[in-house]
């Protein structure tokens, strides 16, 4: 099954809702709505209305998706944060790490980063030859390869990358077989 990204509005901030549903689409589940509203609603009500536009934190992300494979019974996927407590160093140390994440059953797994440049975002990728599938709720494109060489995973960017990802912020999701 082709799973087709859902995509957010241009004036929320909910990308982070819809990059926990896409993430679990791409990996077979098939109740998109119900994973929203499980998300959404496992929210503090303090968070809310402001979520709308100020959008999600790490911890949201891990509130919601806790939420969602408890509540929705996803006992077959796993949810790690690899780089939680220990980020790698420098652009190099994160893609190497990065790509051993996916060395083995890379074809049941994708992962949620934190973009933080050109603007703060949250979306789903997969390495896939040297590049990497943007999976994505934004945009005009919602699947799009996107060349290792233009992200940047660090403090600033170097050498003129497109894209600037937080080195900590990375959600894996893996369905075991």
């Amino acid at each position: 099954m082709i799973s087709v990204p859902k995509k957010q509005g241009h004036l929320d901030g909910l990308c982070g809702i819809y990059a926990i549903v896409n993430a679990l689409t791409e990996l077979g589940e098939s109740r998109p709505e119900l994973l929203f509203a499980t998300a959404c609603q496992s929210l503090s009500p303090s968070r809310w209305p402001e979520t709308l536009w100020e959008g999600t934190t790490l911890r949201d992300l891990e509130v919601m998706i806790k939420s969602c494979i408890e509540e929705l019974n996803l006992d077959g996927i796993s949810v790690k944060y690899p780089f939680r407590s220990t980020q790698p160093t420098s652009d190099t140390a994160f893609w190497t790490r990065f790509e051993e994440l996916f060395s083995d059953n890379g074809s049941n797994k994708c992962a949620i980063v934190g973009l933080e440049e050109p603007s703060l975002h949250w979306l789903v990728v997969k390495p896939s030859s040297g590049n990497m599938l943007f999976i994505d709720s934004d945009g005009l494109t919602t699947k799009s390869k996107v060349s290792r060489q233009e992200i940047y995973a660090g403090q600033r960017r170097s050498n003129g990358q497109k894209y600037r990802l937080n080195r900590k912020e990375v959600i894996l999701f893996e369905r075991i077989e």
